[in-house]
């Protein structure tokens, strides 16, 4: 284990992102009888609304065509109904059905500290609640921008976001 006082470097960050989400996957394999991916498209609809594909993929971060299958997949199942935009009559919009709301509804309430506790059983307690209450911190400061828009893609020529290079 690195020690608290080392810096953490970008593949730390990425590594840690990737635990955190094998970890928060495992437990909703778990918790349901929907896979996570499922899941988490149902929240997105649940929370956000009605969604064409695109804007789903986007706030979830899955890639565009898992979407289009989960979305199929959870329309076949009742969970999910299709229709037309009203806006633009040539593009789908998924919305959830409404006696999928309440699943969706326990999904988001499930409270994780359970599972971050299982994930550091060897600190002491209060670490662990110094943890977690860093990670609701981070994730408050960050609220609900979509994974593209802190994911550091749009990073310009000298590494700065949404700048050019300097003269």
């Amino acid at each position: 284990m690195v020690p608290p006082t080392s810096p953490m470097n970008l593949a730390d960050l990425h590594h840690l992102g990737r635990r955190l989400t094998a970890t928060a996957t495992s437990a909703m394999k778990d918790a349901s009888d929907l896979g996570p991916t499922e899941l988490l498209v149902l929240e997105c609809l649940y929370t956000a609304g009605p969604q064409p594909v695109g804007a789903i993929a986007q706030r979830t971060g899955f890639a565009q065509s898992r979407v289009s299958t989960v979305v199929a997949a959870l329309n076949e199942r009742g969970l999910v109904e299709l229709g037309a935009d009203p806006a633009d009559r040539r593009r789908t919009v998924a919305k959830i059905a409404e006696h999928a709301r309440a699943q969706a509804r326990e999904a988001r309430s499930r409270d994780a500290e359970p599972t971050l506790r299982q994930l550091l059983p060897g600190l002491p307690d209060a670490e662990v609640d110094t943890v977690i209450a860093a990670l609701k911190t981070l994730n408050s400061a960050l609220g609900e921008a979509s994974p593209d828009a802190s994911s550091g893609t749009d990073l310009q020529p000298n590494g700065r976001p949404g700048e050019g290079p300097r003269g």
